[in-house]
């Protein structure tokens, strides 16, 4: 501190090291009117008021009040001292409540220079060992070995060395075989069941490949093929069990947790598409769903539609439009370009799904269909 402040300190050295830092504020907006220009955690720097009302933007050389306990007043106080013009006000280190100026001229200019020490950098990442890269436990079995009395027997030193061989491939499929991932071999076919159901909870299930169907209304037969009145439901044929691509991919839709618990419309595009895409139930990044559209109708029902072409409608005899002219359009005329999409893998076996109720989807909505096209 310079020799016209009352207040002393003793410097005991600074270990950290520190950042020198221009203060918060460093002009007086409002008249006698106290600002903090420091933080509190401050181990040094110093605050100066400019010589000249050029520099302090003034007309007249103006006095800054300072004050290392909070609020500084407009006048000398016990706490607040007076910095002349062209004096310099050291900051002590670690002032609890930071310093303070005011001024009795608004616009007043100074200077601050605060000292604040640096943070730690952060320890540097050392990668750990989990999750293992590869199986944990044994990884060779100890061979068997004949008696020294046997040992020139060629046909025991076969019979060992074919057992020998076997134990380690028992080894070597159990180290491979990891239960919970079920979208690779080896668990396929009967373990990919025991897997599912066991592991899971969910058995393989099968698909209607087709729809229902209604015939006796109208439309739905020929002439003369039907009698009057005549009504009757045909089933489809006994369902399929899904194969293990399409299996995997069910359980993959109950059990993914990488889009949350809370439904939206973009939670269940995600997961459609993921569906079409993800190969063996793998999940794919999905970075769009422009492909699936959702569509609320009354009465809660929903239609999902799975879009191939995309057609926007530029010219046409619709009143009210720009291009609308009598005489000169077509009755009913539309005039579009198309935008064609590539079709979607499994859009077939996700309709079926979806109609055969295999894939949960939320109770509260009536899931109509699924339009592909």
């Amino acid at each position: 501190m310079n020799a016209h402040s009352p207040f002393v300190y003793v410097d005991v050295g600074i270990a950290a090291s520190v950042t020198p830092t221009k203060g918060f504020v460093s002009v007086i907006l409002a008249a006698n009117h106290s600002v903090q220009v420091t933080s509190g955690d401050a181990t040094g720097g110093y605050i100066f008021n400019p010589l000249n009302a050029y520099d302090q933007k003034l007309s007249v050389p103006t006095v800054l009040f300072v004050d290392p306990t909070g609020p500084a007043a407009s006048e000398v106080t016990g706490t607040t001292v007076a910095l002349q013009p062209g004096q310099r006000f050291d900051i002590p280190p670690a002032s609890e409540y930071g310093i303070w100026v005011n001024s009795t001229a608004v616009g007043h200019h100074f200077v601050v220079v605060q000292l604040l020490p640096q943070e730690p950098p952060p320890p540097p990442y050392i990668k750990g060992n989990f999750p293992p890269a590869g199986p944990t436990g044994l990884l060779k079995t100890i061979p068997a070995y004949l008696y020294q009395e046997y040992s020139d027997d060629d046909d025991l030193q076969a019979f060992v060395r074919a057992y020998n061989e076997m134990q380690q491939d028992i080894v070597d499929t159990f180290n491979a075989l990891n239960l919970p991932i079920y979208t690779k071999d080896p668990v396929s076919g009967k373990l990919l069941d025991w897997v599912g159901q066991g592991v899971y909870g969910y058995p393989r299930p099968s698909l209607l490949y087709k729809l229902p169907t209604i015939i006796g209304p109208y439309n739905t037969g020929q002439y003369n093929t039907q009698t009057y009145d005549f009504w009757q439901y045909y089933f489809p044929e006994a369902p399929a069990l899904v194969n293990d691509d399409i299996y995997r991919r069910c359980i993959t839709w109950h059990y993914h947790k990488g889009d949350g618990k809370r439904f939206s419309v973009e939670w269940l595009k995600k997961r459609i598409m993921r569906f079409l895409l993800g190969t063996n139930g793998t999940s794919p990044n999905i970075d769009n769903t422009y492909q699936v559209s959702i569509m609320f109708g009354a009465h809660c029902d929903v239609t999902i539609r799975l879009v191939l072409v995309d057609r926007t409608i530029t010219n046409g005899a619709e009143y009210n439009n720009n291009a609308f002219q009598y005489n000169a359009l077509r009755y009913n005329q539309a005039d579009s370009i198309a935008v064609n999409f590539p079709p979607l893998p499994n859009m077939v076996e996700f309709a079926d799904a979806v109609r055969s109720g295999i894939l949960e989807l939320p109770f509260q909505f009536i899931w109509d269909d699924v339009v592909t096209g």
